[in-house]
């Protein structure tokens, strides 16, 4: 059934407007559920600042990341972007960093999932359906990239089209009192409540990123990763703010802070629950929750993929199945533990860890941006980041700022996060560090680099050679 990653590679299939699909696809049930969490102490016009500071924060970085993608076209990602410019060791933990982040965030949404099947069916657990959900995508991603690429684009199609219908239907019907209510606390927490409703603004944008991970299935990565990554941000700012407004305007703070199932919720607090969008968005709406759980499968397979073929991670992970060309023990393992984190966590939680583990990431590639036009300007570069170094420094910034955010959101969260990655380090020095295969594309690009400069220098070295003895010949015949 399967071979070593020697002989067998990643299929080629994937062009800009699939990586548009899969990129708003992956993140588009963060607008059917979850950023809602944060509204409590922001209000409306807090959770719209924070929005809106994330946002600047992820068209940054993927400006920043369109570039690092057409230098390092490999399915690490991150990893490889940090491990090119930092070294082994920082390049381990930012693709921890991004299993964190997407291993805790299948289950967030598959809870979503199960949430909105309990809003049509109550009789239905819904813990059942979210792991059924979970383990049909991982039959679909060991299929194929080309048949789920079909899939998403069919789901993230519905999903944006549902949600631009929730936006006209919903808008007439806004109460203006619920955005900006008579007492004046327009932001009930003030500061803090911004402060604290940064982690799950974060979540109307998170997984936008993992569009370099895909660079080995791109067809054309130099025109189509950018050109996928910048329309897929574009998108999903529109979306946001369209979102937050109409659910808020329509439900109030207070009933959409707890709502398993925000959308539904807004309309049917409005129109009732049997108006026919309300049941609409509850059975539809699932097309948004299920698309993102399947990208989420998706990352979290390249990027274990990805660490296991460099050694990393133990070696079977990166296993493939020779037909398919599909990654399937790191697509089935790491499923098997989001399913049982369904069982036995918050999605309040795991979204708090899911978003730690991204910024990490984010922060090794928003410096890598930095490095690597420092270290290695004269690497051909197909996109330059605009406005550079200013759009990086921005997105660090802003990194920075949210991380401890999420220290404030939960402290005992934060610790078990911090716990994460000392762990990580401890297995890194005791373990990976002496495994690391130097075939592996993101190691083997950096010793023919190595190469190329010892190669380069020797050169330069024989050069200076020459001009001595030329120069002394010179002065002789004087």
């Amino acid at each position: 059934m399967a071979s070593n990653t020697e002989n067998v590679t990643l299929k080629k299939s994937l062009t800009a407007i699939n990586l548009w699909a899969i990129g708003v696809g992956i993140v588009i049930s963060g607008s059917y559920f979850g950023w809602n969490f944060g509204v409590g102490e922001s209000g409306f016009l807090g959770m719209l600042i924070a929005t809106l500071l994330m946002a600047t924060l992820y068209i940054t970085m993927t400006l920043g990341i369109s570039e690092l993608s057409t230098i390092l076209p490999h399915a690490g990602g991150p990893y490889s972007f940090a491990r090119r410019s930092m070294g082994r060791y920082v390049g381990f933990i930012t693709g921890i960093g991004v299993l964190l982040q997407y291993i805790m965030a299948g289950p967030v949404v598959a809870i979503g999932i199960g949430g909105y099947v309990n809003f049509l069916f109550p009789e239905i657990p819904a813990l059942v359906p979210a792991a059924i959900i979970f383990g049909i995508f991982m039959i679909v991603h060991i299929i194929g990239i080309k048949e789920y690429a079909t899939i998403e684009m069919v789901l993230c199609s519905v999903a944006v089209g549902l949600l631009v219908l929730f936006f006209i239907v919903g808008l007439p019907y806004i109460h203006v009192g619920n955005l900006f209510p008579s007492s004046g606390k327009y932001i009930p927490g003030g500061f803090k409540g911004i402060w604290s409703a940064l982690p799950y603004a974060m979540w109307l944008f998170l997984a936008i990123e993992m569009l370099p991970m895909l660079s080995e299935e791109t067809r054309d990565v130099n025109k189509d990763m950018p050109k996928g990554l910048i329309s897929g941000v574009t998108t999903l700012l529109i979306i946001s703010i369209f979102t937050i407004t109409v659910s808020i305007g329509l439900g109030g703070v207070d009933k959409i802070s707890v709502a398993s199932d925000p959308l539904p919720a807004s309309i049917a607090s409005v129109l009732g629950e049997t108006y026919w969008l309300s049941k609409v968005l509850a059975t539809v709406g699932l097309v948004g929750l299920v698309s993102s759980c399947s990208g989420v499968i998706l990352a979290y397979s390249r990027q274990v993929y990805s660490l296991a073929r460099a050694g990393y991670l133990p070696k079977f992970l990166s296993l493939m199945n020779k037909k398919r060309q599909t990654p399937y023990v790191a697509i089935i393992l790491p499923g098997v533990l989001g399913i049982l984190l369904v069982f036995f966590f918050n999605p309040n939680n795991l979204i708090l860890i899911s978003t730690f583990g991204a910024l990490v990431s984010y922060i090794a590639m928003n410096l890598s941006v930095i490095i690597l036009r420092i270290k290695e300007p004269n690497l051909v570069r197909s996109f330059k980041t605009p406005f550079y170094p200013i759009t990086p420094i921005v997105s660090l910034i802003l990194c920075v700022v949210a991380i401890f955010a999420s220290f404030f959101a939960n402290l005992p969260f934060f610790f078990v996060c911090i716990a994460i990655f000392a762990l990580a380090s401890l297995y890194y020095f005791i373990w990976a560090r002496h495994q690391i295969d130097g075939n592996a594309p993101e190691e083997n690009f950096m010793v023919e680099e190595i190469e190329n400069s010892s190669l380069f220098g020797k050169i330069e070295d024989s050069k200076s050679v020459v001009e001595i003895e030329a120069s002394n010949l010179i002065r002789e015949l004087k």
